[in-house]
């Protein structure tokens, strides 16, 4: 007798390519707790797969409870709603169809407006939709599920709001849900791994105030931590079973409880792990509160590259998002890392609500002079402000004009067309200025990120030709930019139309 079987969907996001095509954590943290229940799952990553109409068919039945499917805002937003409809058509409406994920767990109102979206999981899903299965399956009624908004009668109807898990609670990876092969790749930061994972994470949320971030509505700005036991067990078993000589954790804020991140990288160097890593979330006020012992620790274990979100070389700015740091703490982190062998890489934003011109070539110069300052450091984009819903910011973004979507629809190209021709995203510049601020974002790409990202391409000989290429590139672009030559600059029309074409076209 086939078990009830539930269906995860992760949609392409408009940029997956090499390295940056992680596996799918939000969907197999929810698939866990179903699996253990007893539930069959089965996994489609449309990032590294197939999935059409025939191949979904393959997967409807009669015992099938209902199909889940993880968005974030923007292109990603597309695909989902083709793969809703897709559902909807080969069920004839009978399955319901569950979307989880950032954007609608902060929207989910205006996300059960579209009509191929049955049921929203608001939050962290990794018990809701256990739950959830339990009551589409038994016919019980939804109202008592906490965490989720859902259709009745063509109202929306959202239950009691559920308490963030304890993430010692956490079940394993459920890495067999997917092939993990597919997302082992050479690094963009780790140049010398050819073999690096990104395993998770460790931890959850952030307690900081910063004006741009979600993590405020999702995570209520609460940090919480598996032990540094479980955390270490959690590494050595990815490392060994998959043969990593690299891995990524995508932890908001690793660092943060400073003892517990030594005692991991003390577990990793007692298990002669022999790896590099690198974590996302790195505060540079945190880091230069670590002694030199920790930091050395931190390097011995194998710390390759720490991700610091400098955000701006304006300190007016800085203090206007609450970041909480100031430019002298960027600086003196990239200096200390230098001194330490560690490669900072520098996250770096422009088009802040307020923000002038003057405030941007601060931030292009902050940039410039990291590199200077330590030939280690990597800049990552310098990436135009993007007000996303949930966050602090958004109700100053609107304050200065932001007319935010209607539609769930309408948050399709909310993230990526960074020239903004018409001002949807940052109507507090005008026309020119915000064509010049899309080209400083095509140009800090081209310079500082496109090299990285093509030396993660897996054939040795087309990889060898992209880097040559895209170092090139880079060279003629760097130039531009640290001159400020960002005023004309019309052979950026065709790189993005390129790069429209190549990532953000249609998937089924």
């Amino acid at each position: 007798m086939l078990k009830p079987h539930v269906l995860l969907l992760y949609p392409k996001t408009g940029f997956d390519y090499g390295s940056t095509v992680a596996p799918p954590h939000s969907l197999l943290a929810v698939a866990a707790p179903v699996l253990k229940a007893g539930y069959s799952v089965k996994l489609l990553d449309q990032r590294t797969q197939t999935v059409n109409e025939n191949i979904l068919e393959r997967f409807i039945s009669n015992d099938l409870i209902c199909v889940g499917i993880s968005s974030m805002t923007g292109t990603q937003i597309r695909n989902a709603l083709q793969l809703s409809k897709l559902i909807r058509k080969l069920t004839d409406g009978k399955v319901p169809v569950v979307w989880g994920g950032a954007h609608p767990s902060i929207i989910p109102e205006q996300t059960l407006m579209n009509e191929n979206i049955d049921i929203v999981v608001v939050g962290e899903g990794d018990d809701t939709f256990l739950e959830l299965v339990r009551a589409i399956e038994n016919k019980y009624e939804l109202c008592n599920v906490k965490g989720v908004m859902y259709k009745n009668d063509k109202e929306n109807i959202k239950t009691e709001e559920r308490t963030l898990l304890d993430v010692e609670n956490l079940l394993p990876v459920p890495w067999q849900l997917i092939d993990v092969e597919k997302y082992i790749h050479r690094d963009m930061y780790i140049k010398e791994c050819s073999r690096v994972l990104d395993l998770g994470q460790t931890s959850r949320g952030c307690p900081y105030q910063c004006g741009f971030c979600c993590s405020a509505t999702i995570r209520k700005r609460k940090w919480r931590a598996l032990s540094a036991e479980e955390s270490v067990d959690m590494i050595v078993d990815g490392v060994k079973r998959f043969k990593l000589d690299g891995f990524w954790l995508r932890d908001d804020e690793f660092y943060i409880n400073r003892e517990r991140a030594y005692k991991i990288c003390e577990g990793i160097i007692a298990n002669n792990l022999d790896v590099k890593f690198y974590t996302s979330g790195t505060r540079v006020d945190v880091f230069m509160k670590a002694s030199d012992e920790e930091v050395k620790v931190l390097k011995r274990a194998g710390s390759h590259t720490l991700k610091f979100g400098a955000e701006s070389g304006s300190q007016r700015i800085l203090d206007l998002m609450k970041k909480g740091i100031t430019v002298e703490q960027t600086l003196a982190a990239n200096e200390r890392c230098k001194k330490h062998g560690i490669t900072p890489a520098f996250a770096l934003m422009i088009g802040y609500p307020t923000e002038t011109f003057d405030d941007i070539n601060r931030t292009i110069d902050l940039g410039y002079r990291l590199k200077k300052e330590n030939p280690m450091a990597e800049l990552e984009t310098m990436a135009p402000y993007t007000a996303l819903p949930g966050t602090p910011d958004f109700e100053l973004a609107i304050k200065h004009g932001l007319q935010p979507p209607d539609s769930l629809e309408d948050w399709i190209d909310w993230v990526i067309d960074e020239f903004d021709p018409d001002g949807k995203k940052i109507p507090w510049f005008n026309n020119k200025e915000r064509s010049y601020i899309g080209n400083i974002a095509y140009m800090s790409i081209l310079a500082n990120a496109l090299e990285n990202v093509m030396g993660t391409t897996s054939n040795k000989y087309l990889r060898l030709f992209a880097i040559v290429a895209s170092k090139a590139i880079g060279l003629y672009f760097s130039r531009k930019l640290k001159n400020k030559m960002y005023k004309f600059a019309p052979e950026l029309l065709f790189i993005q139309y390129l790069r429209k074409k190549m990532f953000y076209k249609k998937c089924i």
